[in-house]
């Protein structure tokens, strides 16, 4: 058979009259691993310049109006036969480029994911951590760390790192940066924007899941949730590592200090005038309080208590600490120095159901008195309720008050701070 020939019944077979055909072979070849055998293709919809041509190709009648049925094994032998002297593979890849053996690729796909993952689930933190062991199934089976980091590989190289950082927690008061920067050799390793501060911070969660289910039967925990910076910021805090020691405050008012140091100074300079004061986590990272033992401290959850205290007690109101709402890392901190001095604690929060979590939390945390906060303090402010609360969301409870959860239940009511805030601040009177 000659050059010209061979040459002329291919440039014929590049024909839009065939287009239908090839496509259709492709991707059966794709699917199937590049293997002939198999069930006939079904080829209809063909109009009148491809029926007849086709029919030609494949040595059948093109009368009739029926699907054309095609076996790649014999449509190959007549390409090989005939006088274009090519197999069907080999014409295919000239006509488009290679063809994709999708079998192959997700063999291959599931080695690479098996071999890179295997690596990572050796981690030793999977032995020390139990908790993590769901973890990471979670992470490789929903492919967050693959889309993180771009490839397979790259995602269990991720996974690996994560568990890396947390076997070295809990830290003992070290920066975000400083820890992304003795790790990685890059301060902002970890912040919330970057692939592995967001996967660390999944791992922190998971670890914080089984310290808040351990304070529900009896270990205090912190408040915690999945949500904001507030609560990425506690669970950083939880194992020891300080993300922003300035963006986070607390807000008090008329702490009887009597300690030396600056902070000190400055709630005893405020106090003297009524006026509240904002202290930041940095300030309070190593102040010393002097708050006499016994001392009692009121905690609200929201501000404007606080104002309102400022603006008609002054100097006269009785000691105030605001959670505003969650509280931060820096509420907690002045809890806790105000605790290892030996203060006593009394809560009024919101009557609503994110109230009773925030209250529990800090009641289980600091072993705190309820103020105006039970189940007689709510049926005596719901006739001048007038926001509905809805029902009761999962799992919320107010064991220091048997009845409440039922009461609100019953009355469905919100009762904010502002709505008996003639109570609380006759109760601020009293020192």
């Amino acid at each position: 058979m000659s050059d010209e020939r061979r040459v002329a019944a291919r440039a014929a077979l590049r024909g839009a009259e065939y287009g239908p055909l090839w496509v259709k072979a492709r991707r059966r070849l794709e699917r199937n691993g590049l293997s002939l055998e198999g069930t006939p293709l079904r080829l209809d919809g063909l109009d009148l310049a491809q029926r007849p041509a086709i029919a030609g190709l494949l040595g059948t009648s093109a009368a009739g109006d029926k699907p054309l049925s095609v076996r790649l094994e014999n449509l190959d032998g007549r390409l090989r036969r005939g006088a274009a002297a090519v197999g069907l593979v080999e014409w295919l890849e000239a006509l488009d480029g290679p063809i994709r053996n999708r079998p192959a690729e997700r063999a291959g796909a599931q080695a690479e994911r098996e071999t890179s993952w295997s690596r990572t689930e050796a981690h030793p933190m999977l032995v020390e951590r139990g908790e993590l062991r769901a973890w990471i199934a979670e992470v490789r089976r929903s492919g967050a760390a693959t889309r993180m980091a771009g490839s397979v590989s790259a995602g269990a190289e991720l996974a690996s790192r994560v568990l890396d950082v947390v076997a070295v927690l809990p830290a003992s008061h070290i920066t975000l940066a400083q820890l992304g920067a003795q790790l990685t050799g890059d301060a902002h390793a970890l912040d919330r924007d970057r692939a592995l501060g967001r996967l660390v911070d999944s791992a922190l969660r998971a670890i914080s899941a089984v310290a808040d289910e351990e304070s529900d039967t009896g270990t205090r925990g912190e408040v915690t949730s999945v949500g904001g910076a507030n609560d990425w910021r506690r669970r950083w805090a939880r194992q020891g590592v300080i993300c922003d020691d300035l963006s986070v405050s607390t807000l008090v008012l008329n702490l009887p200090t009597s300690g030396t140091d600056l902070i000190a100074a400055v709630l005893s300079d405020h106090a003297s005038c009524g006026e509240p004061v904002r202290l930041t986590l940095r300030q309070l990272a190593e102040a010393e309080l002097g708050i006499k033992k016994g001392t009692l401290v009121r905690i609200c959850e929201n501000p404007s208590v606080v104002a309102h205290a400022a603006t008609t007690l002054e100097g006269d109101s009785a000691p105030l600490v605001c959670v505003e709402g969650q509280p931060n890392t820096a509420v907690l901190r002045l809890l806790d120095l105000l605790t290892a001095d030996g203060a006593v604690f009394a809560y009024h929060g919101d009557f609503d159901w994110g109230g009773l979590r925030i209250a529990k939390a800090i009641i289980d945390r600091y072993d705190v008195n309820p103020w105006r906060f039970g189940v007689d303090d709510y049926l005596a402010a719901a006739p001048s309720g007038t926001l509905t609360l809805g029902p009761p969301a999962t799992g919320v409870a107010a064991p220091w008050s048997p009845g409440l959860v039922e009461a609100m239940t019953a009355h469905n009511v919100a009762i904010h701070e502002e709505q008996v805030l003639d109570h609380l601040l006759a109760d601020l009177t009293t020192r």
